[in-house]
């Protein structure tokens, strides 16, 4: 299985991805962007990655382009952390109907469409709070909800809040890449989520994880 993620800023949850590659059935990962970015100097072989700047050429053909690299490499999947809308060959070709592009959005949709969801339920103060993984489609964050996590606000520090949230979603996406490399299919979440942990549940060996730091994985919401 050959993945891709198309990332737009520090790639903080790619990184924590590519550090547990060992844990994945994958054969290949590419890292994409459309800017100059941070997380561009951390994956820094042009044969795994590459920047096609969407301001110079155009969203269109930025589209059509990765389409193209993306193919030429036999991509299965397509993961997206990022602050762009698709619109055109790079979503119809992987994401809608083709369900092979998946975005992982930090709230629990369909609450906190869009940018900023963080600082939003920060803002609420809400209770609980969490991430989403969903179809990619034209509608912004509208595609069917594969997985979740929902976790129990803790801190009135802004920054603790994102930590942990962060810790829990990489967790998260992690689970759900490890679950498609085994071959595992999805079915679309019903429902609000009714009880703090993951949906579906987590398969991947926790104890095997490398978190960035040691203490991350007390910060797991399992139950």
């Amino acid at each position: 299985m050959n993945i891709a993620f198309f990332c737009t800023g520090e790639g903080s949850f790619f990184k924590f991805i590519w550090n547990n590659k060992h844990l994945l059935k994958v054969d290949k990962i590419l890292l994409l962007s459309d800017r100059d970015c941070g997380v561009m100097t951390f994956l820094q072989d042009k044969k795994l990655s590459k920047t096609i700047y969407a301001k110079k050429c155009g969203d269109m053909e930025f589209e059509s382009q990765a389409k193209e690299w993306f193919l030429s490499e036999k991509i299965d999947y397509v993961f997206l952390s990022c602050n762009k809308i698709l619109r055109y060959d790079l979503l119809e070709c992987y994401g809608d109907n083709r369900k092979r592009m998946f975005n992982f959005h930090p709230s629990l949709l369909p609450k906190y469409i869009g940018l900023n969801s963080i600082q939003q339920a920060f803002d609420n103060k809400d209770m609980l709070y969490g991430a989403s993984i969903h179809y990619a489609i034209k509608e912004v964050d509208c595609g069917g909800i594969l997985a979740r996590c929902m976790i129990e606000r803790v801190e009135d520090d802004f920054e603790l809040y994102r930590h942990r949230l962060f810790v829990n979603q990489a967790v998260l996406g992690l689970d759900f890449i490890y679950k498609l490399s085994l071959g595992k299919t999805f079915h679309t979440l019903k429902g609000v989520v009714q009880k703090t942990g993951f949906e579906p549940q987590l398969t991947i060996p926790i104890e095997s994880i490398k978190f960035f730091n040691a203490m991350d994985s007390k910060l797991l919401q399992i139950f």
